[in-house]
């Protein structure tokens, strides 16, 4: 038998040594190292002849003062073992690039073994590493993965679930009992369809046994009843796993919450559907104001009117109130009703939508309403639409009082026309004949001077006639000039009475005047004054019948003084009243044409006290109850002279 020498044995331990398979790092008491195996040298990539492992055998590095093993703990680890204990040293991640080197971190648990001579003193510490770089990557790979798996089924709302193959549920879900507060009891076998919504269980349970039977992919969309009592809808997907003989093993699925998508999908088709109404909405609105555009007559917008509200709005009832032009009372014009609607029910306040029907000057109109919607209540849009309405239907009205005024304008020129043939032919008649009797009978003075009277006068009334027509043209395009001064009232009153006296006597009138200007003066044209004056008491006079009373009252108002001309003749219809001093308008003449005029003078009056600042009204209670007009002139600021 060969003989062990010491030699050969220390050989065959540095053989061991270096050829271990484990890294082995062999420490000084001090923490120098002194010795490593080629298992060291490949795990951290520092081999022999290098600067590295240089410094690593040097007195500058000492693995007690290691920044990587001082931080991590292993330091205080390693002090254990120098004191004399054998030490087992935790998973732990060592960069070698923080000392200079090119090889890769890597994670290591370790143990550290003292070894003691003989009488028990350590003299080395052996330090033995494990690389287990690839399991700790691989745990954290696989943790990764259930980390990324279990946040996506977070973020996705999942719900995961198992069901025995003829699809019962056995297994726990505590995704299923997180989102909808049922216990495992609730939620096992067939538990769970009490979580469904009531409108969705029964066909639900339907199709999921018919997929069961044929082992098909279940699959449907249902609501979900969560922990707050609100229901979700949820997307589900059951699948069947197959075993190696082609049977179902069991039933892997998944709830996915898509409730914001279908309120949403819910929510945009309810737009489009509300889009198309309101589409198909204005465009009978559009065809509505083509139509209503198209009538001139007020009657006929508010028929059609009521008609189109009650068709757009889908209301039983629509009404159309107009207010008066002269007296702004409100009244019924046309009325459409379905043949359904009982005006004898109670219609509540959502039931009813008016709105006021507003000229383009701003003029309040009318009102159109619309009452006791068919379906439901009348909604903002159905407003706006009736605004628009309104809107369109007011223009109507408005320009087919315009066109009615056109034609009462048309009207009145025409009757002024024919009284002014009538009033020039009037003069010109006795002007021939004493023109012919002149021929006749030159040598026959008194023929002469009567026919030389009869003509001047009839020349003196048609001065007057064109006189009117002057003035009425220069007031109408602003060619008035006022030779203003500061006068009495009462001699604009005296100078008046005086010059209708003859017309007011010829009609046997009983004129009377009272009252007085308080010693008020007015400053203004005397003889434009007179004028208006005279006009008022010579339509007095016209319109009364003979034998009547006509009354001129002054009288003073503060910083005003009025005069009023009053007579209880044939009066003003109340439909005439508003009309009065617009140009041609007049009471109807007598059948002889005998009260004559052109149915100007009161427009002049109106334009001739306006240019003094003043105003006039003209009141009456209705026909045959008389009428008074009334003038208002401001008081001179200061007295002066007066004229």
């Amino acid at each position: 038998m060969p003989t062990t020498t010491p030699q050969f044995t220390l050989r065959r331990y540095q053989e061991l040594f270096e050829q271990a398979p484990v890294s082995i790092q062999i420490l000084a008491p001090d923490g120098r190292t002194v010795r490593v195996n080629k298992a060291w040298e490949n795990l951290w990539q520092i081999h022999e002849g290098t600067a590295l492992r240089d410094f690593v055998f040097s007195a500058d590095y000492n693995v007690l003062n290691d920044p990587q093993m001082l931080e991590s703990g292993i330091a205080a680890l390693l002090r254990r073992a120098f004191d004399g204990e054998s030490v087992e040293i935790p998973s732990a991640r060592y960069d070698v690039s923080a000392l200079g080197g090119e090889g890769p971190a890597r994670w290591v648990t370790a143990r550290a073994h003292p070894i003691k001579d003989g009488e028990g003193n350590i003299v080395e510490v052996m330090l033995m590493h494990e690389d287990i770089t690839e399991r700790v990557e691989s745990e954290n790979a696989l943790r990764l993965r259930e980390e990324r798996f279990r946040s996506l089924v977070m973020a996705t709302s999942q719900i995961v679930w198992t069901n025995t193959p003829d699809g019962r549920v056995l297994e726990d879900s505590p995704s299923w009992r997180a989102f909808t507060g049922q216990t495992y009891d609730q939620w096992k076998e067939f538990g769970w369809l009490d979580a469904l919504h009531p409108d969705d269980r029964a066909p639900t349970e339907a199709l999921w046994h018919t997929c069961v039977a044929a082992r098909a992919v279940f699959e449907t969309n249902y609501r979900i009843r969560c922990t707050d009592g609100s229901y979700r809808w949820t997307a589900v997907k059951g699948v069947p796993i197959l075993a190696a003989d082609g049977s179902v093993r069991e039933w892997i699925g998944a709830n996915t919450d898509i409730h914001d998508m279908v309120m949403a999908e819910l929510a945009l088709a309810q737009r489009l559907d509300r889009e198309q109404r309101t589409s198909a909405l204005l465009g009978k609105v559009a065809q509505a104001a083509r139509t209503l555009h198209k009538i001139l007559s007020t009657e006929e917008i508010a028929k059609t009117l009521v008609a189109e509200v009650r068709d757009i709005l889908q209301a039983h009832q629509a009404i159309v109130a107009l207010a008066d032009a002269g007296t702004g009372v409100m009244a019924v014009h046309a009325v459409s009703e379905s043949a359904h609607y009982a005006p004898t029910a109670p219609v509540p306040a959502a039931g009813r939508l008016a709105v006021p029907l507003i000229d383009r000057a701003g003029n309040h109109l009318g009102m159109i309403e619309a009452v006791d919607k068919i379906d439901g209540a009348f909604t903002v849009e159905d407003e706006a639409i009736l605004v628009q309405l309104a809107s369109i239907a007011a223009t109507g009205f408005e320009n087919a009082r315009l066109y009615c005024s056109l034609q009462e304008q048309d009207r009145r020129k025409d009757e002024f026309l024919a009284m002014l043939a009538h009033e020039l032919r009037n003069p010109l008649a006795p002007i021939t004949s004493a023109a012919h009797l002149l021929h006749l009978k030159a040598s026959d003075e008194a023929l002469v001077r009567r026919s030389g009277q009869m003509i001047g006068r009839q020349v003196r009334h048609l001065t007057s006639l064109v006189d009117s027509l002057l003035d009425v043209s220069r007031v109408t395009h602003g060619l008035i000039e006022l030779a203003t001064a500061v006068i009495d009232p009462m001699g604009i009153v005296a100078a008046a009475v005086e010059q209708s006296q003859p017309l007011i006597a010829a009609h046997q009138h009983v004129l009377t005047t009272s009252g007085d200007a308080g010693g008020a003066a007015i400053v203004g044209d005397p003889v434009r004054l007179t004028q208006v004056l005279v006009n008022l008491l010579n339509n007095a006079a016209k319109y009364t019948p003979p034998g009547g009373r006509i009354e001129v009252t002054v009288a003073r108002h503060g910083e005003v003084v009025s005069i009023d001309v009053r007579d209880n003749g044939i009066g003003i219809d109340a439909q005439l009243l508003p009309q009065v001093f617009d140009l041609f308008v007049q009471a109807e003449r007598s059948a002889d044409r005998s009260q004559g005029g052109l149915g100007i003078g009161l427009a002049l009056v109106r334009e001739i006290v306006a240019l003094h600042g003043g105003q006039v009204a003209a009141y009456s209670a209705g026909a045959g109850q008389g009428s008074t007009f009334s003038l208002t002139l401001n008081v001179a600021a200061s007295a002066g002279a007066v004229a």
